[in-house]
């Protein structure tokens, strides 16, 4: 089937001859295109985890702050002192 081996090689060169991979080809720009958007979207991905991240961690600040604040006012409203440490003798 010389015929369609010929045809396959003809395919061939003229797809090679769009895919050129000179540096002013539409290749390379479609390419470096694609690339800068991958690019952009990591950064975008990132930004948001690391503002998520920061979110989550000053909510647990407030979290502790509420907590501590709140068992601090009962240990004063009973007029206690703090427990001693149980490890430490008297």
């Amino acid at each position: 089937m010389p015929v369609f081996d010929k045809l396959r090689s003809v395919g061939n060169y003229i797809r090679k001859g769009w895919r050129s991979t000179g540096p002013d080809s539409y290749f390379q720009y479609k390419r470096g295109r694609e690339r800068q958007r991958k690019q952009a979207e990591r950064v975008r991905k990132d930004a948001d985890r690391s503002a998520r991240l920061e979110r989550e961690e000053a909510q647990r600040g407030r979290e502790y702050k509420e907590r501590y604040t709140a068992e601090r006012a009962a240990e004063e409203s009973r007029g206690e002192a703090p427990p001693d440490d149980p490890g430490q003798p008297q």
